[in-house]
Order: structure tokens, then sequence, then C-alpha cells
């Protein structure tokens, strides 16, 4: 498997590499336990997520051998949520009927994989004649059945593409008051309004900014916004990747992908990797698929190390380290401390301050993390 393979390319030094958690099949339904969610077990859930927004519509369509490989790669890939649009008008044709009829099909495939399913209800809505009310609770009542769905009420819904009503967050939270309540539901990313976060978890746009790296450090705000809102947030559609480089829209830099997903965990943010091709729900080749392992790895870089105590950045992560970077983030717990960052000068020295030693260094082109204990 890929993943197996890319994290030979890990860079370590001191103690033994980091393995990446194998995850089982989740005890569907999740719920959410703080500021993460965990299965029906009380196991956590590791949110890694990929944009698929075609998926159900390929089942309506009459392509469900093509959506079927897609979740095969999914679970090869050992990603555990597919993004997935009910309705567009745009990126392709997909009715709110359809969207509704291709769900149940949908859930029954990912969940046979021990996949979640975060189903956007709305999306270009400001072209079609809809009855919201019923389609969001048939869309409910189809997720509480399968159980393995997250439901997003809107993609955007301060988009111009999406229908003014839903520019409003008390509308889309009257929406979410029609679903059962055991489902898990998101109104819409929070970068159009602070009323989006009142959902059961919160979904984020982040900043892509100008400059190739601003997208990346734009995340760190995240871990603010995980202690504001006291819920899971989810970095749903960051930067894609692409074939080339678009200044705010796309990027092809690998580096910088392994960077955006090392920095959206240390944040304390779940993850979802968004491409060119995941529009169409298509696998993902050649530099967007050198993206993805190089995201898998910056993942991998955490997924044995206890993330604790409150984030530290620039002047105040300097309290306990120096280093010549691009970011430099810091949490500290105790006498110990983990030090993330982001594209590193090579060969640069690293200054501990005084009393610090490092015990675990790890790292991947664009980001390296330091594990240090106070003596």
């Amino acid at each position: 498997m890929r993943l197996l393979l890319i994290l030979t390319a890990l860079v370590l030094t001191g103690a033994a590499r980091p393995q990446p958690g194998i995850p089982g099949t989740p005890q569907f339904p999740l719920r959410v336990a703080g500021t993460a969610f965990v299965d029906t077990a009380g196991q956590p859930f590791r949110w890694r997520g990929i944009t698929a927004f075609r998926l159900a519509e390929m089942i309506a369509g009459g392509r469900e051998k093509e959506a079927v490989a897609y979740l095969d790669w999914v679970r090869s890939e050992q990603l555990t949520v597919v993004r997935v649009l009910l309705t567009a008008q745009h990126l392709f044709k997909l009715t709110p009927e359809a969207g509704r009829a291709a769900l149940p099909r949908l859930l029954d495939l990912a969940k046979e994989r021990g996949i979640a399913v975060e189903a956007v209800g709305l999306a270009d809505s400001n072209d079609i004649e809809l009855d919201y009310e019923a389609h969001i609770r048939h869309v409910g009542r189809v997720a509480d059945e399968k159980g393995n769905a997250f439901v997003e009420i809107a993609n955007e819904p301060g988009h111009h593409t999406q229908d003014v009503r839903l520019h409003d967050p008390a509308f889309a939270k009257r929406l979410a008051d029609l679903l059962p309540e055991r489902l898990i539901v998101a109104l819409g990313s929070v970068e159009y309004g602070e009323g989006y976060a009142a959902g059961d978890y919160a979904t984020f746009h982040f900043p892509r900014g100008r400059q190739p790296w601003d997208h990346v450090l734009a995340l760190s705000d995240g871990a603010r916004r995980v202690v504001e809102l006291k819920r899971p947030i989810v970095s749903d559609e960051p930067i894609g990747a692409g074939p080339e480089y678009s200044a705010g829209r796309r990027d092809n830099e690998p580096s910088r992908f392994a960077a955006a997903a090392a920095l959206t965990r240390f944040a304390g943010m779940a993850a979802t990797f968004h491409y060119e091709g995941g529009l169409q729900a298509k696998i993902p080749a050649g530099r967007e698929a050198a993206c993805l392992a190089a995201w898998q790895t910056g993942l991998a870089l955490l997924e044995d190390v206890t993330i604790e105590g409150e984030f530290l950045s620039g002047a105040r992560a300097g309290s306990v380290v120096e280093a010549k970077a691009r970011g430099v983030f810091a949490r500290m717990s105790g006498p110990r401390a983990v030090i993330l960052l982001v594209d590193p000068a090579p060969a640069a020295p690293l200054e501990l301050a005084p009393g610090w030693t490092d015990i675990r260094r790890a790292g991947v082109p664009g980001v390296q993390i330091v594990v240090v204990e106070r003596r």
C-alpha cells in the first residue's frame, strides 16, 4: 500500500519511527465527545477526509461500479470520510430527487468498507426549486437509518450560488433542527458567519491567501477556534491539490500539503484532503497523488504523539524553542512540549530554551516535529 511506502520517506532522529494508526472498522453510529468523534464502542474516530463530490451522482447516473472502485481505493488509503454533494448544478447536474434516491445505496457501500459519508444537503441551491424542509428531513431519515453519515446542511452557505435564505445562519439552523437528535450535524462553513457554528460540529474553509505558504499558516487559527467553540472542527475544504499551481486556488507542492496536514491536526482539528479531481470523484493521479501522499505523511507524524496543553505560536513558542522556520508552533503540558516547525530552514540549528532537551525528532519535507522535556 502506498501509505506504507511513503512512511519510509520520514526523516527521523532519536526514537523509532512513528507508525500510523491503522484504523479498524468503526462501530457506527458515531458521536461527538468534546472536540473529537468516537464510535459506539467509545473508540476514537480519526477523521481522514477526502473530497468526493460526485459519488452520489455516479450512483444516480448508473455508474455504481465507478463509485465502488473509488470507495475501495479510499479504504485502501486508510481514509475514513468521503465528502459528497446531494445537489449540484455547475460542476455536474444532480437534482435533489436523484441525490436523495442515491443516498441509501451510497451509505451502504461506504459502510461495508468502514467509511463515513459527509453528506452535504444543499449546493447550488440558487438555481433549483426545492422544498427545503422536506429535502432535509428525507436526508436526515436516511442518514439516521444507515448510521454512517455526517450531515452538513449546506456547502458554503453564503456563496452566490446558494439561495439567499441560506445566507442567514438562522435558516440553516432551523433546517438542522428538523433532523434526528443523534445525527452529527454541521450547518455550513463558518467563514460566512459565526452563526454557522451552531451545529454539533463546525466546518471551516480557511483563507487560502495569495502567497504559496499562506494557506498552510492560516490553519494555525484553528486552535483558537477549537477552544472558543468547544466542539469538533473540520478543515473541510482547504486549498486543493492540482496539476499546476494557481495562487489562492490550487497548489501542487507536496511539502506544503504535508505541513498543512500536520498543522491541522496539531491545531486540534480534523483534516480533509481537497483536490481538483475530487470535484468529480476521480482517484488522484500525478501531482495530485503526490500531494495526497505527502498529506498522509504529515498526518502520520502525529499519529502516536500526545498533543496536550495550550497552543503557542510566534514569540510565545519562543519560550521553548528558537528556530529558523516559516512558522514555529508549540504545545506545552507540564514538563513536556511538542514543537511543530513549518518549512524549517535546511540544516538550521534548533535552539531550545535553558532546561529543555529534545527526546525525539521526526520530519518530512515541509514540516518537522520535535518532542522535548524539561529537566
